[in-house]
């Protein structure tokens, strides 16, 4: 039996004084250190984190100091977590807030495994593509990226069709399917784009009913792109 904790809305809070790290850069090594904290009194730590999801109120400016300050935490190569990054414009004042998922108390110590498909894009940056624990397989946001040129594809439809299929080719890398879906978390720039999210999901899911999705229409995702979609299926 695996077990997680899901860890919402962490800011950079010094615990000594209950307020926000001035330093941009401390502010985010603020993060992880409460969250090595929070491991550590559950018997866990940071390379049992499966997913990061990182709101910035700019990406431009902000997806380069969390990609730094990750690789202080997790070494040059990692092995990373699953992470999607949004930017959002309800940060209540602050410039980063994450949301993570950790399994603690593996008292197997069983590690996880990295889910690195053959055809797929390079990551873009520190984080994994997918992780299969005992129980379930963590999938980060997928994007329209071509795994043969590793860049985005030209086009609306075309680009969101790529996400799902980068989505399934991960799950599947996994030897996961689909319809195991427990969860799907879809970030989208515009409402324009639900009737084509909504007609791939059928197309997906071959008219079976879709697990359960949430969808967060946020500012600005990397390289100004327009979708996202990231997963939690179950391991058969």
């Amino acid at each position: 039996m695996e077990d997680f904790i899901t860890l919402r809305n962490q800011r950079g809070i010094a615990v000594a004084t209950g307020e926000l790290v001035a330093d941009r850069k401390q502010r985010v090594r603020q993060i992880f250190k409460n969250l090595q904290e929070t491991a550590s009194r559950n018997n866990s730590n940071l390379q049992e984190v499966v997913r990061l999801v990182v709101m910035v109120s700019d990406m431009d400016r902000d997806r380069p100091l969390v990609n730094e300050v990750q690789r202080e935490f997790w070494g040059e190569r990692g092995p990373f977590p699953c992470r999607t990054i949004i930017e959002v414009d309800y940060l209540a004042g602050d410039f980063i807030e994450i949301d993570i998922v950790l399994r603690i108390g593996n008292k197997s110590g069983e590690s996880f495994t990295q889910v690195a498909p053959k055809k797929i894009f390079t990551p873009t940056g520190p984080w994994s593509l997918g992780i299969k624990t005992k129980t379930y397989i963590f999938v980060s946001g997928m994007r329209g990226i071509d795994p043969e040129t590793n860049q985005l594809v030209v086009g609306e439809a075309p680009r969101i069709r790529q996400a799902f299929y980068n989505l399934r080719t991960v799950t599947e890398a996994a030897e996961g399917k689909l319809a195991n879906a427990v969860a799907l978390v879809i970030y989208t720039t515009d409402e324009k784009y639900f009737n084509i999210i909504e007609m791939l999901q059928n197309k997906f899911w071959e008219g079976a009913t879709p697990p359960p999705t949430s969808i967060n229409i946020c500012d600005a995702l990397n390289d100004r792109d327009v979708f996202e979609i990231e997963g939690t299926f179950i391991v058969e």
